[in-house]
């Protein structure tokens, strides 16, 4: 929602550093990467539901209390722990949709989740910018109490009809009930342990950052997906700067080209989801049947190629400040690159590490919100010192190279780091 309304809150607290501005928008970010570390192992004991309805609240009272604030560090403060509680929805849904789905209709499943998580960075600032550009600057709080009247009537939505789904919390449930009326203490889920839940919670708490250093099987695909997502948030920093300012367009016009990010996600959900079911469901049949989550890759292949080209259509043509079709030419290319990052990678993670999925792409989304944190800050020096077509090359440099490698070495390989590790030899024992 901040991006095209940073500058109506630098004047508003009277910050005058572009960088210190950037992390008024960043910093829900940052907390996006600090609360799926602390939400996946509570969810393991209390079930995903109950953790997301308990979030959706907390959330809507601190993004209400942002359109109170009276200076930049309750603002950060705030937006801060809006983070953290929206945190836990976009954290724990990829499981969800793995619970709910086989690996064959998982695509096209987590297409539609998805497309809300990469349209939302795109459709708030357009809703920002023409509340600014209607009402005027001072009626900025607006920006963040629609957002909290939008949310609630979710969050209401969701009590009345969500349903937990994840499996050993269940089935615990039963198992609970069952020795309740059998009088039988010895009925118990192939997932429960003799482990007290503190002692549960705290190897919990660790395990997604544990999975980033030790499981290469999480930390590829995570580290891709980071990459890319971290280009988006810098990328969305430089609008306002490129749009407003060397294009001369005001707010709400210059608002306008966060539409080219939402056909590209579009196109892709329209296009991506059905191919992902479609080449799954091939490779498993000339595998005997046999499905396995290097089958979700091949898509991943044209992600690293769309990148890249995005990347140096908006750098050149904002560089020579051609007609703005080009750079939003540009910007389509990037967001069907870096959907099909958030479609798949969650996907392979979630099927990767079945049991521990929760903690699996949580690992994946606290590196992409770190990275999304930090991308921002360094983009004002980067592009000061490179320009547009320079900074962008260098990303588009490094998102090719990432972007080409990673798909490759998760289908040739990604088997054999499963193999070698520990948590998806022991997801797989208990779901055999």
């Amino acid at each position: 929602m901040t991006a095209s309304a940073v500058d109506v809150l630098m004047d508003q607290f009277h910050v005058s550093s572009r960088t210190l501005g950037n992390m008024m928008m960043s910093i829900q970010v940052l907390a996006l990467a600090v609360g799926p570390i602390v939400f996946a192992p509570m969810s393991e004991k209390f079930g995903r539901k109950n953790i997301i309805q308990l979030m959706n609240l907390i959330f809507l009272i601190f993004n209400m209390g942002c359109g109170f604030s009276k200076t930049t560090a309750q603002m950060m403060v705030l937006r801060f722990f809006t983070g953290l509680a929206g945190s836990a929805p976009v954290s724990m849904s990829t499981g969800c949709v793995a619970d709910l789905f086989e690996p064959e209709e998982r695509g096209e499943a987590m297409s539609v989740y998805t497309l809300a998580v990469v349209l939302g960075p795109c459709i708030g600032p357009l809703f920002a910018a023409w509340i600014i550009q209607a009402w005027g600057p001072s009626k900025w709080p607006w920006i963040f109490w629609f957002t909290s009247i939008f949310g609630a009537t979710v969050a209401v939505i969701g009590f009345l009809t969500l349903r937990e789904t994840y499996t050993p919390v269940l089935l615990e449930r039963k198992a609970q009930r069952l020795r309740q009326e059998t009088g039988n203490p010895m009925l118990r889920t192939p997932f429960a342990k003799d482990e007290p839940f503190l002692t549960r919670f705290v190897h919990g708490l660790f395990r997604p950052a544990v999975y980033l250093v030790t499981e290469a099987v999480v930390f590829v695909p995570a580290l891709y997906q980071a990459i890319l997502y971290g280009c988006q948030y810098l990328l969305l920093a430089t609008f306002p700067e490129v749009f407003r300012g060397q294009y001369h367009m005001n707010v709400g016009i210059a608002s306008l080209h966060y539409i080219p990010f939402m056909i590209g996600f579009m196109v892709y959900a329209q296009c991506g989801g059905r191919l992902i079911d479609v080449l799954y469901s091939r490779l498993e049949a000339k595998n005997g049947g046999k499905g396995k989550p290097e089958f979700k890759v091949p898509l991943l292949l044209a992600t690293g190629i769309f990148m890249p080209i995005g990347l140096l259509l908006y750098g050149w043509s904002v560089q020579f400040t051609t007609h703005w079709i080009v750079p939003d030419v540009g910007i389509v290319f990037l967001a069907m690159g870096i959907r099909g990052a958030l479609l798949i990678c969650p996907l392979y993670l979630a099927e990767s590490v079945p049991v521990y999925s929760a903690s699996a792409v949580s690992a994946g989304v606290s590196l992409r919100c770190l990275f999304a944190f930090v991308f921002p800050l360094f983009s004002p020096p980067m592009y000061d010192a490179m320009g547009q077509g320079g900074g962008n090359s260098l990303l588009a440099g490094v998102s090719g190279v990432v972007g080409i490698f990673t798909p490759l070495f998760l289908f040739f390989y990604g088997e054999k780091l499963r193999e070698r590790s520990k948590e998806s030899r022991y997801a797989m024992t208990l779901m055999s």
